[in-house]
């Protein structure tokens, strides 16, 4: 696949600022790290008043992404394992965090926690991403 192929039209789900469906998430820079914060609506619920846990999947995946980004590599991810440690109630304010643990060739390892504003963590992820490319300037 060509890196021209992945572009941002600003409709990605999670941070795409014109998708009128999507999470909107914003993040910041903490020394190394990236990190986020959501709450989530009902609509994404899965269990009554429980967030489902593909939606705190998909914002520990982008967190990481987003991370790779803000170091210039343009990456995919290639494996996802998430573990769930408590749930997320609808409404509730998560913080996410990414981190890099390694760099080889073309493959990143990192890390990412979801925790609840009193510090629990409430979920953890591992990934490993390839880069496809370089991010250019202004994306």
């Amino acid at each position: 696949m060509s890196p021209s192929r992945f572009e941002d039209d600003r409709l990605c789900f999670a941070c795409g600022k014109d998708n009128p469906d999507g999470l909107h998430l914003e993040f910041e820079s903490i020394g190394d790290d990236v990190r986020t914060s959501v709450a989530f609506p009902g609509k994404f619920q899965g269990y009554r008043e429980i967030v489902h846990g593909g939606l705190v999947s998909t914002v520990l995946d982008e967190t990481m992404v987003t991370l790779l980004n803000r170091m210039g590599y343009l990456a995919l991810t290639a494996e996802l394992s998430v573990r769930f440690r408590e749930p997320v109630h609808v409404g509730e304010r998560i913080d996410v965090t990414a981190s890099l643990v390694e760099k080889r060739g073309k493959v990143f390892r990192l890390t990412a926690t979801a925790t609840r504003q009193d510090g629990t963590a409430v979920a953890t992820a591992e990934a490993r991403c390839f880069q496809v490319g370089q991010v250019r300037e202004g994306s």
